[in-house]
């Protein structure tokens, strides 16, 4: 017999239309969207990296530019003999005030007298008393720094102490570099 198939009803037909639905997205579609966001990450971390290395070498750069700048911030000075024995000593100072360091270069200074030796002080005029910046050894160039000062332009006294390294100067100012000179 053949089989005759019925026309479905209007009432079956609005309420197989009533149903929801439910549409599963297919798995490979979660998979395809963890896979964009992981690149998307990984990139995001690789311009990350590329920019940290741009501002590391931009910070090397500046500060090349900022050494070979001070070189130009530099002040010269020579000392004046204040005692007439010492006037064929010749003694210049390199001060650079932004790193409040500086080098020293005597030459002709006569060996200082024995249990003695010749003391560096920087002169702040806004300071209650000079700034130790070491002992200078005959012949030879001394390197020194001291704490931040008042000024740019400290000045610069030498004097004859008892050997070692006094907090203050006790012996007269052999030579000298006024304050702003």
């Amino acid at each position: 017999m053949d089989q005759v198939s019925h026309p479905a009803s209007a009432d079956e037909v609005s309420i197989s239309e009533d149903r929801p639905t439910s549409r599963r997205l297919p798995s490979r579609f979660f998979y395809a969207l963890t896979i964009l966001l992981m690149l998307v990450i990984i990139l995001q971390v690789l311009c990350i990296s590329t920019l940290k290395f741009q501002f590391r070498a931009v910070s090397a750069e500046l500060n090349r530019a900022d050494e070979s700048l001070s070189l130009v911030k530099l002040r010269l000075n020579s000392f004046v003999a204040k005692d007439p024995d010492y006037q064929g000593a010749k003694i210049a100072v390199a001060w650079d005030a932004f790193q409040h360091q500086g080098v020293i270069t005597a030459q002709n200074l006569p060996v200082a007298p024995s249990g003695y030796n010749y003391q560096l002080w920087v002169l702040d005029p806004g300071a209650l008393a000079p700034f130790n910046a070491g002992v200078i050894h005959n012949e030879k160039s001394t390197n020194f720094k001291v704490q931040a000062l008042s000024t740019v332009d400290p000045g610069f006294a030498i004097s004859l102490e008892p050997a070692g390294n006094s907090s203050q100067p006790t012996g007269s100012i052999l030579f000298a570099v006024e304050p702003g000179q």
